[in-house]
């Protein structure tokens, strides 16, 4: 008998100790990097613009004013940009905040998102990983970056992802906004609608600004929620912005959150705080 529990602790122990060796590999990380690496390799090499006042001409006044408070006259045009942000983040209303950091690298001219994320639940790291391209969206989640809870891809999905793209070209690079997939309808002094196509699907969100131009608020309805039971529904979903900071001479979004607005209240699930951004990144 004793032989037996021996066989089982020696079992048990290898166990943990290739949990712990495989999980130190940062697989997810080392897959986010090289995905990175792969479209910048793919990607043009030529040579980046500067943005002048005409390209804001066709703008409406409320997006005209945040480019001017950003400061984005006389900047690059922006191919490509990336991201490092920390925050927190739960999973359902019910839990409690986890932090978590994260880094992004969004590929405007070739139409692709990555972002991979650490989040430390209870002493444990959760990984995650979105990759959206002209293809596919696919959001994989990893528990000790070894065991697969999500994996997830498909229309829905890829409808989402072209939400949070355009989020991304909102809030964190607006230079992004002189392009032409984007289609402006002025509501009022402190409200657009946009409707932004991509790889053949058109989502719309509302801008909302404050009186210095500043966007505070990105609101759309485009963005299916799924649920703990795997099921999805509409739900309105919005990013209020409170905090700015100058970044690369750029006045930009600092602080911000994502919402979920269900009829029975509304669910805060991640803050984000910007701590970095570069644009027109290259190998």
């Amino acid at each position: 008998m004793k032989m037996i529990f021996k066989i089982i602790g020696i079992i048990l122990l290898t166990g943990i100790v290739a949990v712990v060796i495989i999980s130190s590999l940062n697989l997810t990380n080392r897959k986010y990097h090289g995905l990175v690496e792969d479209v910048l390799r793919k990607g043009s090499k030529e040579e980046t613009e500067v943005i002048t006042g005409n390209d804001l001409d066709r703008l409406p006044e409320p997006v005209r004013k945040y480019l001017d408070y950003v400061g984005v006259v006389g900047s690059q045009k922006v191919h490509n940009f990336r991201v490092e942000m920390t925050g927190k983040m739960k999973l359902d209303r019910d839990s409690n905040f986890s932090s978590h950091e994260a880094k992004q690298t969004s590929f405007i001219d070739q139409g692709v998102r990555l972002f991979y994320m650490d989040l430390y639940m209870k002493g444990l790291k959760v990984s995650g990983l979105h990759h959206f391209d002209k293809d596919d969206a696919r959001m994989k989640i990893r528990l000790l970056d070894i065991f697969t809870v999500v994996d997830e891809n498909g229309e829905s999905m890829r409808k989402a992802e072209t939400v949070t793209f355009f989020n991304d070209m909102v809030v964190m690079a607006p230079q992004t906004l002189i392009s032409e997939k984007i289609h402006w309808e002025a509501i009022d002094d402190f409200n657009v609608k946009a409707t932004f196509t991509h790889n053949n699907i058109s989502i719309d969100a509302i801008l909302v600004f404050d009186e210095q131009g500043r966007l505070v608020n990105f609101i759309s309805e485009d963005r299916l929620a799924m649920n703990n039971d795997g099921v999805t529904e509409s739900v309105p979903w919005s990013t209020p912005i409170s905090e700015y900071q100058e970044i690369n001479g750029l006045t930009l979004p600092k602080y911000g959150e994502a919402v979920w607005h269900y009829d029975d209240g509304d669910f805060t699930y991640i803050t984000l705080d910007i701590q970095d951004i570069e644009y027109n990144i290259d190998l």
